[in-house]
């Protein structure tokens, strides 16, 4: 998509005087506000259900997120040729300049504008009228399946006549990550997770299980959640244990894990009890099994030796982490 077809402007009745291209997506100012134009390869259906959801949290106050724009013919995108396009109308903002840009979680005051941000959002994205969007497993369920799918890749590599130096690393770190795992299931297991999973479903409260720097934009000085592709009904902790681990792996970490908590919990109040669930969540080894996953894939799309790079980092970052994540007062 080098350059934007006027016929994708006709098809929302926008009119554009500025135009700035960021990473693959086109910024405009238009005269219904700042508006991002976008190719995207999704199905129409899951861009509706994405438009039910920004529509409902936006009437329920929270208006900090990338709705679409209705097309002349009232559909949240536009078919253009063989392409889809979708416009997002950032509604509180109203210029390009300076550009909107991705949260830095090297940087304290946008890592706490992030997860205010986040509680602003889940208060918003509670009791959903939606009767078709998908809800997650329990997470005690997907970490056993995780926790099988390790000692599966254990097996077939201790039985291999031929070791690699990953295979050699992944032999010797695995037992203590998996210790790790199996400490997590054992928590939620006994903590009152059950309970506030199903309450989630029953709530229809939505996760956006998506929280990284290009789904958390800023834009004159405001924080957006964008990128909906993989919301679900869902126990909204699991949003906090993402953003708290995005952060907490970056390094160096000046802002207490309490504190983000204490953030959160200034907007949205978490039940008794969800702590010791969030310390469950953070404990559990995501970056190392998403490593081995990558490795052992039969789809074999990866390089070994940055991989192997990426192993080490892990483990050498395994350490402070786990501190900082002990640190969680509950």
């Amino acid at each position: 998509m080098d350059k934007l077809s006027p016929a994708i402007f006709e098809s929302y009745g926008l009119t554009s005087r500025n135009i700035k291209k960021e990473k693959g997506h086109y910024f405009c100012e238009t005269n219904k506000g700042l508006v991002r134009i976008s190719i995207t390869h999704e199905t129409t259906e899951v861009i509706r259900l994405q438009h039910q959801i920004k529509e409902y949290i936006a009437a329920s106050g929270f208006l900090f997120s990338d709705r679409f724009l209705l097309t002349t013919t009232n559909q949240p995108f536009s078919l253009i040729g063989r392409d889809t396009y979708v416009a997002c109308l950032f509604s509180e903002a109203k210029a390009i300049t300076p550009m909107p840009r991705e949260t830095d979680f090297l940087n304290d005051n946008e890592v706490i504008f992030a997860t205010q941000a986040l509680a602003r959002f889940h208060e918003a994205a509670r009791n959903v009228p939606m009767e078709n969007i998908i809800h997650a497993p329990p997470l005690h369920q997907s970490y056993a399946k995780q926790a099988a799918e390790l000692a599966q890749a254990g097996k077939q590599t201790r039985r291999g006549s031929r070791l690699s130096d990953f295979d050699v690393a992944f032999i010797k770190y695995a037992p203590h990550f998996e210790d790790k795992i199996q400490t997590s299931i054992d928590i939620l297991s006994s903590s009152n997770y059950q309970n506030f999973y199903i309450d989630a479903l029953s709530q229809r409260n939505i996760c956006h299980n998506a929280l990284k720097e290009e789904n958390l934009l800023i834009i004159d000085g405001e924080t957006y959640i964008t990128g909906f592709s993989y919301a679900s009904v869902d126990f909204q902790l699991n949003d906090l244990a993402a953003l708290i681990r995005r952060y907490a792996q970056r390094g160096n970490q000046t802002i207490s894990i309490n504190k983000l908590v204490d953030t959160y919990h200034d907007i949205l109040k978490l039940p008794n009890g969800a702590l010791e669930i969030l310390y469950a969540q953070l404990i559990f080894p995501q970056p190392f099994l998403k490593i081995v996953a990558s490795y052992y894939s039969k789809k074999r799309n990866w390089t070994p030796n940055g991989l192997l790079s990426r192993m080490d980092a892990i483990i050498r970052e395994s350490e402070k982490y786990d501190e900082y994540v002990q640190s969680l007062i509950f």
